[in-house]
């Protein structure tokens, strides 16, 4: 049997101008790539999480 089953997601939308150039938009892609982009993101939903104390016992996992 499953230690844990999913109990909500959450999803974040990035959005830029329509009218941004290319190249901009690539760069800010890159960003969103990096590792360490994602360890922030992590760490953010982790502090997030600790505000709560009912939420002591979710697990969180952020993922592309």
């Amino acid at each position: 049997m499953a230690k844990t089953v999913v109990l909500d997601e959450l999803h974040v939308t990035f959005r830029v101008p329509s009218d941004m150039p290319d190249a901009r938009t690539e760069e800010i892609g890159v960003t969103f790539r990096t590792t360490e982009f994602m360890n922030h993101m992590r760490r953010v939903v982790r502090n997030v999480i600790r505000i709560y104390p009912e939420l002591a016992l979710v697990s969180v996992t952020v993922s592309r």
